[in-house]
């Protein structure tokens, strides 16, 4: 008795937890899948998600259903050799997704128009076929005139480069070269690093530039000196800028499978001067990605990150503990997994919080994990909503007031949502659930309130 009142209050004044639920698997046929994302594709307001698999249907999509994490068949977008990437963003300024992807066989960029906004795609569109060990391809504004170019990591050619969107519509100029000295680049990404309002990109290379940004000078893809942000240790195999202690400006976090190492490095000045490498773990086997966002809803940057074994893995996190950078040893997330090359978060299931999804290589799994977050128990006083009867036998009944209420979870002591509802609800029947404490999480019209309800 004494254990749960203590628990009990400890979950009462607590602001925020998160805990992630069992895996949930959308497709297990993701034929050796490098790389994930999660987009509205069909314009439902749902976020899909879509895989870029090294063989087989190379690229394909998942729709999801309800909006809940009930996902579809597998959807072919196209077939690629050795894709290795995929991104997202609207191209061609028609207000829909999408696609854009590499072979890294057939040294091609390309592109797929999102026809009807529905998640039917075009054919091919050639960016390039000249790319020598195209490897990854993110969009961004480089050039200021509002629509969206693309940036490429060329592995074999040693090369991060650009391509102009020429009209807005997706012609797109010959290559425009940024740097063709980084050894073997397989990442990229763009942030504004230094402040002045236009984007920069970052990457990663062998040599004195393991992790690397490249000024945009002029906010036109004029770009300047490679500025190193850290030159130590074995390959990065991502680099992602994210704000990891709060201070408005990008730092970047990295993943080093050779050195087990997931780490953050802080941008000082805002100017994009960095300094040393600090270390969130070193002893994650194979940390082979990371991702940063918000995943306890605490507003600060907490980080997500794989470990890869032939026939094994990890899916973990790491809590930013203080908002400053000063993370948590691991968090398990998952181990149902064979070689996790992906890993991302997105709201699947729009609760309002982040949940995690993953694919694994080996296995050919694409899954998500339910982030069970309880939020602000001690913000939403109970003058928010009428509920009663508390305690209660089973029946509870719910006073809206003069909000309308969209949906209803009811979570344990561990935030594990036990029953879910949806609709305007305003009776709730929890008689078939043990006794003791649980929380009512009522999403309305207006914002979401918590409540501890005690089931005798």
């Amino acid at each position: 008795m004494k254990y749960f009142l203590l628990t009990a209050m400890c979950l009462f004044y607590i602001v925020a937890y998160s805990q992630f639920g069992p895996q949930q698997i959308i497709t297990q046929t993701a034929n050796g899948s490098k790389w994930i994302i999660a987009t509205d594709i069909d314009g439902d307001g749902y976020k899909d998600v879509a895989s870029a698999n090294e063989f087989g249907s190379n690229l394909t999509w998942y729709k999801n259903l309800d909006g809940h994490g009930t996902f579809g068949p597998e959807n072919i977008i196209a077939n690629l050799n050795q894709t290795f990437f995929i991104s997202d963003a609207d191209i061609d300024g028609d207000d829909d997704m999408d696609v854009m992807a590499v072979s890294f066989a057939q040294d091609k960029i390309v592109w797929y128009e999102n026809l009807d906004g529905q998640g039917n795609f075009s054919g091919q569109n050639i960016v390039s076929h000249t790319a020598d060990g195209a490897y990854a391809v993110v969009a961004g504004d480089l050039d200021g005139d509002g629509d969206l170019d693309l940036i490429a990591a060329i592995d074999l050619a040693g090369t991060v480069a650009w391509y102009e969107n020429l009209d807005g519509l997706g012609n797109f100029s010959t290559i425009k070269i940024i740097d063709n000295t980084i050894g073997s680049p397989q990442f990229v990404s763009v942030a504004d690093m230094d402040g002045d309002g236009d984007l920069d990109v970052v990457g990663n290379g062998t040599g004195t530039s393991k992790a690397y940004w490249i000024e945009n000078m002029n906010g036109i893809g004029s770009f300047g000196t490679r500025h190193v942000i850290n030159n130590a240790g074995a390959y990065l195999n991502v680099v992602i800028p994210a704000d990891a202690d709060g201070d408005g400006d990008m730092d970047a976090f990295s993943a080093s499978p050779f050195d087990k190492e997931v780490a953050w490095y802080e941008n000082l000045d805002g100017l994009g001067n960095f300094g040393p490498k600090s270390t969130i773990t070193d002893t994650l086997e194979n940390a082979w990605t990371v991702f940063a966002a918000d995943l306890d809803n605490d507003g600060d940057m907490d980080v997500l990150a794989t470990s890869v074994e032939t026939f094994g893995g990890e899916i973990v996190w790491f809590e930013n503990l203080d908002g400053q950078g000063n993370f948590s040893s691991k968090k398990i997330i998952s181990t149902e997994v064979q070689s996790p090359r992906s890993v991302l978060a997105a709201d699947i299931d729009n609760d309002g919080d982040m949940d995690v999804i993953a694919s694994s290589q080996n296995d050919d799994k694409i899954a998500w994990y339910e982030n069970y977050t309880i939020l602000s128990v001690e913000e939403n006083k109970i003058n928010s909503l009428t509920v009663y009867p508390n305690p209660t036998k089973g029946l509870i009944y719910i006073n809206p007031k003069t909000k309308t209420i969209i949906s209803i979870g009811v979570f344990d002591l561990l935030g594990k949502k036990v029953l879910q509802l949806e609709g305007n609800i305003q009776r709730i029947d929890i008689s078939t659930l043990q006794s003791g404490m649980y929380f009512l999480r009522i999403v309305t019209e207006v914002g979401d309130f918590v409540h501890k309800i005690i089931k005798e």
